[in-house]
Parts: C-alpha cells; structure tokens; sequence
C-alpha cells in the first residue's frame, strides 16, 4: 500500500481545533485539566488551554510509539508522569489517533475514570476512536503537521539516502 502524505497548514490546525471546542461545547464538555502526548499533543493542547481558560491544570506526557514514518514499535514507551489528574475531567490531547495503542497505553497509565480524548486526526482503521477529533484519514495517509516540517524533511531525505546507497 502506497503512502499518500497530506500536509496541513497552520490554519487547518487551528481550524481542526475550533471544531473541536465547538463539539465540546455543544456536548457541555469542560475539561478541567489538559494533558498533552508529547510532542504532537503540544500545539493543540495549548489551543484548547487557551480556550478553556486553563493555565495551571495543563500537563505533558512524554510517550512514543514511532522511531520515524511507518517506523513503530510494538509497544508505546511511556515515561513517568508527575502531573495531577486525579478527579478532575481530563482532556488527553494528541495530533494523530494512529493506530491507537499510543491513545490506549496512555489511558491506561493515567487509569482516569474521568479522561475525555481529542486528537486533530483520526485514522479509520484504528483500534477505538478518540471522543473528539477533526479530520478523518484512511490508513495509509501520513499526515504531516506544521509543527512537524523539519522533521518530515530531515527523515525522507534520510530515507532517500539509503535508498541511494542500496
């Protein structure tokens, strides 16, 4: 299956996060706590701290599922947290919903009753679905975020070298 990218601008971000926050919203949904997957959680969880007028209760979690495009592990890595969620209405923040063992390894880490999850994109084909997001993808999409450009440029041109050098 071939890899097709989708490059979003900083516009379709922000807008993805508006729709979001509408939907909260209109489900009466007010997240008292925000905790963002490191790194691609980071930019939106700062839009809806910003939203939702929370400066204190805004958390990072660090944890990786992929060491590079179509590169994953089988098991996400997921490093301690020393942020405090306990009963508070907690919004778990990522870009992508992948394939879904980051989201899920995560929710079960926090083991949070009150744990909602939004995520910019969401691939059809993976396992659960976050309770918000924007855009649906199928599963052979990369999507490639305006936070993330250097990255995605540096590794293809890693993985043209090696096919040079084959």
């Amino acid at each position: 299956m071939d890899t097709k990218y989708i490059h979003l601008s900083w516009m379709d971000v922000e807008e993805a996060c508006i729709k979001i926050y509408e939907e909260m919203k209109r489900d009466g949904y007010t997240p008292q706590s925000i905790v963002a997957l490191l790194r691609g959680g980071v930019v939106p969880a700062r839009i809806f701290s910003d939203y939702f007028d929370i400066l204190l209760d805004f958390f990072a979690l660090d944890v990786k599922l992929y060491d590079g495009i179509n590169d994953r592990r089988d098991q996400p890595d997921i490093k301690e947290f020393y942020g405090d969620v306990r009963g508070k209405e907690t919004l778990i923040v990522d870009d992508i919903w992948d394939s879904g063992k980051t989201m899920n390894a995560v929710l079960n880490y926090l083991g949070e009753e009150k744990v909602k999850t939004a995520t910019l994109c969401w691939k059809k084909t993976a396992q659960g679905k976050p309770d918000y997001y924007a855009i649906a993808v199928e599963d052979n999409v990369w999507v490639i975020f305006p936070f993330e450009r250097q990255e995605f440029k540096r590794e293809m041109e890693y993985k043209k070298l090696m096919l040079e050098q084959k």
